[in-house]
């Protein structure tokens, strides 16, 4: 009986940045994100999911433009890229001050989306031109979840210009799915060491600055004290020269009836 290799592990979060799935824009379908990414015991809260053992936070998905509607402060897109599932994608918009167009060009967290509406219908706009409807369009996003349903929070947002392009977007999808998540993510014991190993220094090198600044403020913060204690009996002394120069009861102030 031919023996089955064993299951790669799930590396603990302090090796994630040696992934290339967690560092980059993972090339997924809606499909994918719906059923294939799944969460595992004794990850919760870290807003990861995985595909195989490979930790992923960000996706990329291309598609239809289906639909667009308003949620309170959110906006909710409709994206249908033929993978036999649409998934929505949440836009959140911002509160706009006057004046700061310069620092916030756009009216959500996406610097050139905006949503607009008019008669109560909302129109998503990309480098202040109109979306249609029907309009193909590359999303980049988190994952979240919203009434059980997976979905993605909005981070990026490209127009795909021609059939071209998005027939050039799905190779790009496979490829990825191919070359990177539909292979086990291994780490050798080399390579965690060396992980673990810049860990260390880096926390070393953490601690050495909270205990220099921590010195600091002890030495300067010391010496201010002194500097505002030698100020003060200044002070006190140039008071105690004038009063004994003072006529007696000058200090004190009557009142004209007095």
């Amino acid at each position: 009986m031919t023996a089955h290799p064993p299951d790669p592990p799930f590396y603990p979060k302090r090796y994630w940045n040696a992934s290339h799935a967690f560092i980059n824009w993972n090339k997924l379908t809606a499909l994918d994100i719906h059923n294939t990414l799944r969460t595992e015991p004794g990850f919760e809260g870290q807003d990861v999911y995985f595909f195989g053992n490979h930790p992923i936070r960000f996706v990329r998905i291309v598609g239809l433009l289906v639909d667009v509607e308003t949620r309170g402060r959110y906006t909710i897109l409709s994206v249908d890229d033929s993978s036999g599932a649409c998934i929505d994608v949440k836009v959140t918009s911002r509160a706009v001050v006057a004046g700061d167009e310069s620092e916030y060009p756009s009216n959500t967290t996406v610097d050139n989306v905006d949503v607009k509406v008019n008669w109560g219908l909302p129109t998503l706009h990309l480098d202040g031109t109109p979306m249609a409807l029907g309009s193909v369009i590359e999303l980049k996003g988190t994952i979240s979840s919203f009434r059980n349903t997976r979905q993605l929070d909005l981070k990026r947002l490209l127009v795909v210009p021609d059939t071209n392009a998005e027939a050039a977007a799905w190779v790009k999808t496979a490829k990825w799915k191919r070359d990177v998540l539909s292979r086990p993510w291994v780490l050798t014991q080399e390579e965690r060491d060396a992980i673990d190993d810049k860990i260390r220094r880096e926390e070393r090198k953490d601690r050495a600055k909270v205990k220099m600044k921590r010195e600091w403020v002890a030495k300067h913060g010391a010496e201010r004290l002194r500097h505002e204690e030698k100020n003060e009996g200044k002070r006190k002394r140039a008071e105690a020269r004038m009063n004994v120069a003072a006529l007696k009861g000058s200090e004190v102030i009557r009142a004209p009836w007095e």
